[in-house]
């Protein structure tokens, strides 16, 4: 399945390597580093899959999907970050993440849980 994903990354090192990565593997993939401009594509962009760091500048990944779910976006959306505390890792999930993984990843892992919520998302429609 061809997918269309987003990937909201501070690092610009991570988002190269998670573009690379899901491009070879056939998706389209949009990359920005400020949470706002996450928040602004996933409103109007019709992705599939979002993978957002909580550290973002402007607004936190939390935030992000707090504010999606407020707009009525449904938009799985898995957080990618070096994200330690566990209330807080919790709270994201709480807010609607659909899921959860800690820097550093390895890529076999992005694909897992890429394709697990990309099959829930085409199964729901």
């Amino acid at each position: 399945m061809r997918a269309r994903i987003l990937i909201a990354d501070k690092n610009p090192a991570v988002t190269l390597v998670m573009r690379r990565h899901f491009q070879l593997a056939g998706h389209d993939v949009e990359v920005t580093h400020d949470g706002l401009d996450a928040f602004e594509m996933g409103l109007t962009g019709g992705y599939d899959l979002a993978f957002i760091d909580h550290f973002l500048p402007t607004v936190l990944g939390a935030e992000v999907i707090q504010k999606w779910s407020e707009a009525d976006v449904h938009l799985p959306t898995i957080i990618v970050s070096t994200l330690s505390d566990e209330s807080m890792i919790v709270r994201c999930l709480e807010l609607g993440a659909a899921d959860f993984i800690r820097k550093p990843f390895n890529t076999a892992e992005l694909d897992l849980r890429a394709q697990i919520h990309l099959m829930r998302a085409t199964a729901g429609r």
